[in-house]
């Protein structure tokens, strides 16, 4: 056992995309020796929030995913509650990501919004006196400005990632902004650690049901009823169903030829996007799977205003990497785009299933090259 780890990420939200980015987290870091432990850092406005919006049926679900999938501390309520942690039970390596965790607001008073807080490491003590070691997987600041905080925060913002050993970013958007507060080390680009999840996926995809071959569909409300149902008559005449697919809030497109129903866990969720040949919709994770599978996919995308924001989506920009951007519309474009324009571009990619999966596997072997080098304490600690 090479030691401890403990991983600051959005684990036991109830969000499908959350819970299985960190349980391929706790994959990787157990495959290298660690014992991983997520850091129970939940601020009190976030459950509360989640606790409003998602069924207890379905928050159960998600609860029972992280029981049985994930080692997590005691809990952490704020940045000195994490910095006693540390120094009551310090750990062998200090992972920050994947997800949002970069994402800062102003006047926000929430404690992950706001900075310090414990997913930027500050305070993490090392074993017996020595330095902690400190790396950052795939973190977003999810369209954050950080650039845009008065001089005095970003000070702080660069002291803090002075202190990692190694740092990286899941997209360019965030980066750059890494960059614009004036850290000068290097920062590597890593994609989600989902994709390292592409066998796990697969598996899900060849032990789907036989049956007609289906489209799965969450616009959350971004396309009525009609609109629905003039696609999935499209989809009906190649041969395919349409299959709703719920938000963890409940959220189902009205007028599809099936529906899925929750509560679900988060890997039968996976399964039903998996066991698609092609996704239309508005979240990140969806996508994801789907081009990790080699499905086809068309993002309505929730990150991006209007064309000239897409470097701030980290939809467009995963989207990039497999050549498909065309098809991650900002949302200035959702009411302009037709059933027949998005079964075009489903149709489209659907002849290039072979080049998908190639590039899923080079992201993967990217996410797994860089747990490799942030593991790897025989190695300078140089970002």
């Amino acid at each position: 056992m090479t030691g401890t780890a403990y991983i600051l990420t959005h684990f036991a939200v109830p969000n499908f995309g959350a819970n299985l980015q960190a349980w391929a987290t706790a994959r990787a870091l157990s495959s290298r020796g660690f014992s991983p432990h997520f850091v129970d850092f939940r601020p009190e406005e976030l459950e509360q929030k989640y606790a409003k919006s998602v069924s207890e049926a379905q928050r159960a679900a998600h609860t029972a995913f992280v029981a049985e999938h994930l080692t997590v501390t005691a809990p952490v309520a704020s940045q000195e509650a994490f910095e006693a942690l540390c120094a009551s039970a310090p750990a062998d390596l200090y992972l920050t990501g994947s997800d949002a965790v970069f994402r800062l607001a102003p006047d926000s008073q929430r404690e992950d919004l706001r900075f310090p807080n414990p997913y930027w490491l500050v305070g993490a003590a090392g074993v017996d006196g020595a330095a902690a070691r400190k790396v950052s997987v795939a973190p977003s600041a999810m369209g954050c400005a950080l650039s845009e905080f008065p001089e005095s925060t970003r000070q702080k913002m660069r002291a803090a990632l002075d202190d990692f050993a190694h740092v990286s970013a899941r997209d360019s958007w965030t980066a750059g902004q890494i960059a614009a507060i004036g850290y000068k080390g290097a920062v590597t680009e890593v994609p989600d650690p989902v994709f390292s999840l592409a066998p796990v996926l697969r598996g899900l995809r060849d032990k789907r049901a036989s049956g007609r071959p289906y489209i799965a569909l969450c616009t959350q409300g971004r396309k009525p009823r009609a609109w629905v149902e003039a696609f999935t008559r499209k989809a009906a005449a190649a041969g395919y169903d349409t299959l709703a697919l719920p938000t963890p809030e409940g959220r189902l497109d009205e007028g599809t030829t099936r529906r899925a129903n929750l509560p679900l866990s988060p890997l039968d969720w996976a399964a039903l996007i998996a066991g698609a040949e092609g996704y239309v919709g508005g979240r990140f994770h969806p996508v994801v799977i789907s081009l990790a599978t080699g499905n086809a996919a068309v993002a309505l995308d929730l990150y991006h205003r209007h064309p000239f924001e897409r470097a701030r989506s980290k939809t467009w920009q995963i989207m990039r990497r497999f050549n498909t951007s065309q098809a991650c519309h900002s949302r200035a474009m959702h009411r302009f785009l037709t059933p027949g324009m998005v079964w075009a571009q489903l149709r489209g990619q659907m002849r290039n299933r072979a080049a998908r999966l190639r590039t899923a596997d080079l992201l993967a072997a990217e996410v797994t090259a860089w747990y490799d080098r942030v593991c790897d304490t025989s190695r300078p600690d140089a970002s």
